[in-house]
């Protein structure tokens, strides 16, 4: 039914403007049809009467019908070529006519208009006079399902906004909640209760948006709203217009690439915060905690803060006494600010080899991660197949070279071998993978992180070989909630997230080491929530009692998981 919906709702979209003329043009079709039956039946008594054949008006259009139709009895034939090269004339016009002009016809006609009108019946123009605290989309894209999944999850209903009825009750088929109407119209914000809303997101293209914004303003002065932009300079646009934060992917994605690459000495990256407590991530290699276990390193005693987790690829490991920490694993910390900064001293590590740092793309995102390094004292190189980009890279580094990543040339010149780190920032995901695959056999030890623009290639990548994977996806979900939770936007890894949930009743009264949260589920205990108190620091044998609230690190699949696990 949804393919079905699908090919009817271009045909609409083809013809929309002419629905003027559907009566008109169908009319004539008819007359058409009429005068074209007409003319063959004449020419039939004409031939017939050639061959010495005497039949009645009747049956000449008996014969013209049944065989522009193909049915063609064979009671009434020609015999002579004449009338057969006739008799094929009728039934090509037949076939084009009757078979292929008239059904389509009627689709266009009668069947489209009238689907039109039903679907427009199925979808709601305005949201439940209930509603409130919701979160409202003003344009469907490729993240909005998982993003509405996320905010459900976190207790927020939301509804996005579609225009195009047919398109909006496939949405509604998928039990998308979707309101049909204008997003550039006053009334569809007062009918999705724009002044009862948490928050809009603009996410349409920029020009787009600062209509949007400005068009939601009028409803509503108080409601956050949250514009995406490509451009940099249509952020000031839509400040201008009424946004209250403008999230520019390209800028973001590169920055957050950049993070994960160490430059100089080896720091511990501050990736989220929760009420008082930040959640930080460091990386082991090069540092006095390689080869160590959990206990020997001393990490809590030396510095306050937590180890609760180690990350390899995607994948998480509990960070108990006996845990090695691994040079090829990334430690996931969670203390206050000081011990934070205090886990920065204690790391005492510098990067390895002095290695230069490869981005491999010079496109907005790539030329933002060399940016971004540069700002930090990094000896960046761009390497790009595309020699139109030259002029652009050159804005931001002199060092580029051009050229295909896989020839040897190139590779010796651009000094894969030896390189310190490599950030891959194409736009095409196969890409991306073929390159990590390719730059881990040149370079094993090398830090490899990579862009990801569809999250379901994240395990790809991960195989592959990258050490850490960022996607635009998960950009716009972050800080979507972000700016519903009022905190930084937390990037924890592609797919990894920050879950509560409060201690369900299979749970209450059992020590953390006893839980087998993690084993179970794979979700990675951060901090336990007790009337508005969190304990950063909760000891293996500490129990769960009723009311309490935990705090996760995983994915949404494993916080499912949890969910269906302990009840």
């Amino acid at each position: 039914m949804k393919g079905t919906i699908g090919a009817i709702a271009n045909l609409i979209r083809s013809h929309r403007d002419h629905s003027e003329l559907k009566p008109l043009t169908l009319l004539r079709f008819g007359v058409l049809l009429a005068l074209v039956v007409a003319l063959f039946s004449l020419i039939f008594h004409v031939l017939m009467a050639h061959e010495g054949q005497q039949y009645d008006w009747f049956r000449g259009v008996y014969w013209t019908l049944t065989t522009m139709s193909t049915l063609g009895y064979g009671d009434i034939v020609f015999r002579s070529i004449l009338g057969q090269v006739f008799s094929m004339v009728v039934l090509i016009t037949g076939v084009i006519l009757l078979l292929i002009v008239l059904p389509f016809a009627f689709i266009r006609f009668f069947y489209a208009p009238w689907l039109e009108a039903q679907l427009k019946t199925r979808v709601s123009t305005r949201v439940p006079d209930h509603l409130s605290g919701h979160a409202i989309i003003s344009t469907h894209d490729d993240v909005t399902a998982e993003l509405i999944e996320r905010l459900a999850h976190a207790g927020i209903e939301s509804v996005v906004i579609e225009s195009d009825p047919v398109r909006a009750a496939s949405m509604h088929a998928d039990k998308l909640p979707v309101v049909r109407g204008d997003p550039g119209l006053r009334t569809t914000y007062e009918d999705c209760a724009f002044e009862r809303a948490s928050l809009l997101l603009a996410n349409a293209p920029d020009v787009i948006n600062s209509n949007i914004v400005l068009t939601a303003r009028e409803v509503s002065e108080r409601v956050p709203i949250v514009a995406t932009a490509v451009k940099p300079e249509s952020e000031a646009v839509l400040r201008l217009a009424g946004a209250n934060q403008i999230v520019l992917t390209t800028r973001r994605l590169g920055n957050q690439l950049a993070n994960r690459v160490p430059v100089g000495s080896v720091r511990a990256l501050t990736v989220g915060r929760y009420e008082e407590i930040v959640i930080a991530e460091f990386p082991i290699r090069n540092t006095r905690l390689a080869g160590l276990t959990l206990r020997d390193a001393g990490v809590r005693t030396h510095t306050g803060v937590t180890v609760f987790a180690l990350a390899k690829r995607g994948h998480l490991e509990p960070g108990l006494p006996g845990t090695r920490l691994r040079g090829d694993c990334i430690g996931l910390a969670v203390g206050s600010s000081t011990q934070v900064a205090a886990l920065d001293k204690y790391l005492g590590g510098s990067v390895a080899g002095g290695g230069r740092v490869l981005v491999v793309g010079g496109g907005p995102v790539g030329c933002q991660v060399a940016r971004a390094l540069d700002e930090r004292g990094a000896s960046v190189r761009i390497v790009e197949r595309d020699p139109k980009l030259r002029e652009s890279i050159e804005r931001v580094t002199d060092d580029v070279l051009i050229g295909e990543m896989t020839d040897d040339r190139l590779v010796r010149q651009a000094g894969i071998r030896t390189a310190a780190s490599l950030v891959l920032t194409t736009h095409d995901d196969a890409t991306n993978i073929f390159l990590a695959v390719y730059c881990r056999k040149l370079n094993p030890d090398a830090i490899i992180v990579s862009r990801i623009t569809h999250p379901a290639n994240v395990e790809a990548i991960h195989r592959a070989g990258a050490d850490f994977a960022v996607s635009d996806s998960q950009i716009k979900i972050q800080s979507v909630l972000a700016a519903v939770r009022g905190t930084e936007p937390m990037i924890l890894g592609e797919g990894l997230d920050l879950f509560i949930a409060e201690v369900p009743r299979s749970l209450e009264g059992r020590a953390l080491l006893r839980s087998r949260i993690l084993a179970r589920t794979g979700l990675a205990v951060l901090a336990i929530e007790c009337d508005g108190v969190v304990d950063p620091h909760p000891r293996p044998e500490r129990e769960l009692r009723r009311g309490e609230r935990v705090l996760f690190v995983g994915t949404a699949s494993q916080r499912d998981e949890f969910k269906r696990v302990f009840k």
